[in-house]
């Protein structure tokens, strides 16, 4: 009787460039999620931003259209800059249409700047970042104009456009809105939302 032939068995399993290609592969795609978590997390501040503008014109422009005795008393070109003002919130208080329009911007600014939401340490927690609200008349068309500016992420070219509302000059040459990766003073990083009504 004859012995079985002895078979040599292959071995198979990964080589070191297999798994060198593998972790490489994977390292990709990890920092690729990562990139576009932190681009979404930009956009949905962005987004957060806009919502809280576009409700904060939309509060000014009802406030206005509530005390329509005053509204040349609403003009302002920054909102945040407005010195306290009588208090008119109470039932009780005995306020003028005049003190009342001083009341709602010192009001609207304060909600700008996000003074009215704290945490545990008093910090504000709200608001906007480096808003700046203007309230314009223009007397020849008629038209009321409520802007509210505030600094976004990244740069984005200036309207030249007369017609344009991106046009608006709310909040230029305060150096809120500068963008420090191209050279002099520029309002690049101003984000608006313009809202008009007669």
């Amino acid at each position: 009787m004859r012995p079985a032939p002895i078979r040599t068995q292959r071995q198979d399993g990964f080589t070191l460039i297999e798994v060198l290609i593998t972790i490489f592969v994977t390292a990709v795609g990890l920092l690729t999620v990562a990139g576009l978590q932190a681009a979404s997390k930009k956009v949905n501040f962005e987004t957060a931003q806009r919502t809280s503008a576009t409700a904060l014109a939309q509060d000014m422009v009802e406030r206005m259209r509530a005390n329509p005795g005053a509204k040349s008393s609403y003009l302002t070109s920054d909102a945040t800059t407005v010195a306290s003002a009588t208090g008119c919130a109470a039932a009780s208080a005995a306020c003028s249409s005049t003190d009342l329009a001083a009341y709602d911007v010192y009001q609207w600014g304060q909600r700008l700047l996000g003074a009215e939401e704290r945490d545990a340490g008093n910090n504000s927690t709200g608001g906007l970042v480096n808003p700046t609200g203007c309230i314009t008349y223009n007397s020849t068309s008629k038209v009321y104009r409520v802007v509210v500016a505030w600094r976004g992420y990244s740069a984005v070219p200036i309207s030249t456009s007369s017609s344009d509302p991106a046009s608006d000059t709310c909040g230029t040459g305060l150096s809120r809105y500068t963008d420090p990766l191209t050279s002099g003073a520029n309002d690049l990083l101003r984000r608006l939302i313009v809202v008009e009504f007669i």
